[in-house]
């Protein structure tokens, strides 16, 4: 079998490690940055989270700013504000701390400082959207560091954002094109596990399960390179032994591990698809604001791999070894089916939504969902050609 072409392009320098947050300062002034935009949410600042990268920041007379106004679901207005209090003060480097809605958000801010137009304007549809070049200009410096073990955002070329208008979330993004090009993400993150301890219960089963399925819909994908597999299968291995530990007793050893499996999966976003999963989940998100991201996505996941399974068993199979199931003498039927059992299994032990009426969705927007799907940039690489109808029997599925 031919392993097929691939280009790998990844310009962030990571450091990954209890503490290494304790870092900015240092760092920021080797880069010979001397003002900071710390863009987080209110909760990370309440938490304390913040102040041992502030006390870092002091520490080299670094000065800063902080913006906290980021919120779950970040919006089109947010990311306008963030530009506004980066231009105001003229920060040389924003520093991003939090989870998926802080790190996109403060994205795009870093986008909208250096390129023109409107945010929309970068928004990516179609698979030839993505190497459109619509970036043109490098993005203003940004440091990622994350709060949750979920999304991977600290280290992909991607974001999500709302459109309060059009009730749908854009994905924006864009890879280097050519070496040394421009694109949007961080040029530093530092992925500190420590930072993760303070996370509530139903926010660690949540970004958890969702590091989960970015592992699962990578691994399954449209043209997935051989490349990410070795990655996405090692995540989900490590998703269901250590997260119901790191939910029941927020166990730092099962959190740092959570922690990793996200980050892995986050640089091996940029090289692979997602899928059905992430297209029903993310429009549902953008129709109701008030639904957590993961909370979304482990609704539609068993969902979803029940209708990809049918054409393509094997991808499954090999989803179900990863996570330890028994298979031997099983065909890959009955294995991919026994493996939709454990993520519901999974689910069900860290108290995960099971059900779309269980998140408060009106059955009458499932049609709608169904359709706004194929709008999404995921569903190209969904192992199984799927339109309206189809996406609609899956929403019914999750109903």
């Amino acid at each position: 079998m031919s392993l097929g072409g691939y280009t790998l392009s990844f310009p962030i320098w990571v450091e990954f490690g209890n503490g290494k947050s304790d870092r900015a300062g240092e760092i920021i002034d080797a880069k010979g940055w001397e003002s900071a935009l710390i863009v987080t949410d209110q909760g990370i600042r309440e938490a304390g989270i913040l102040d041992g990268i502030e006390a870092s920041l002091e520490a080299e007379g670094v000065e800063y700013d902080v913006y906290d106004d980021v919120e779950p679901n970040p919006t089109v207005s947010m990311v306008s504000d963030a530009v506004d209090v980066l231009n105001a003060g003229g920060h040389d480097v924003v520093v991003a701390v939090g989870g998926g809605s802080v790190i996109d958000t403060a994205k795009c801010a870093t986008l909208m400082t250096t390129n023109s137009g409107e945010l929309s304007d970068y928004e990516v549809n179609t698979p030839d959207d993505v190497t459109a070049g619509n970036i043109e200009n490098h993005t203003h410096p940004l440091i990622t560091v994350p709060t949750t073990a979920g999304t991977g955002s600290e280290v992909d070329y991607w974001a999500v954002i709302t459109s309060e208008e059009r009730q749908f979330k854009m994905a924006i993004g864009q890879p280097p094109l050519y070496p040394d090009g421009p694109y949007l993400g961080a040029e530093i993150s530092l992925v500190d596990p420590e930072l993760t301890a303070s996370l509530p219960p139903r926010q660690t089963a949540a970004t958890g399960f969702d590091a989960f399925s970015h592992a699962l819909e990578n691994h399954v994908a449209a043209g997935a390179p051989e490349l990410v597999k070795p990655y996405t299968r090692h995540v989900m291995e490590l998703v269901p032994e250590y997260l119901p530990d790191a939910y029941e007793t927020g166990d730092m050893e099962a959190r740092e591990q959570l922690l990793f499996g996200s980050h892995m999966a986050g640089f091996c976003e940029n090289f692979a698809g997602f899928g059905a999963i992430h297209s029903l989940a993310e429009v549902t998100g953008g129709m109701y604001p008030e639904i957590p991201h993961g909370e979304a996505i482990a609704v539609f996941t068993p969902p979803v791999m029940r209708y990809n399974l049918e054409k393509h068993p094997a991808r499954y199979a090999n989803v179900a070894d990863a996570m330890g199931l028994d298979i031997s003498g099983l065909s890959d039927v009955e294995a991919a089916r026994a493996g939709v059992e454990a993520v519901e299994e999974l689910i069900d032990e860290v108290d995960l939504p099971s059900s779309l009426s269980e998140l408060g969705v009106d059955e009458d927007d499932l049609s709608e969902i169904a359709e706004k799907s194929l709008d999404t940039i995921e569903i190209h690489d969904n192992p199984r050609g799927a339109d309206a109808s189809d996406l609609l029997e899956v929403a019914r599925d999750a109903y």
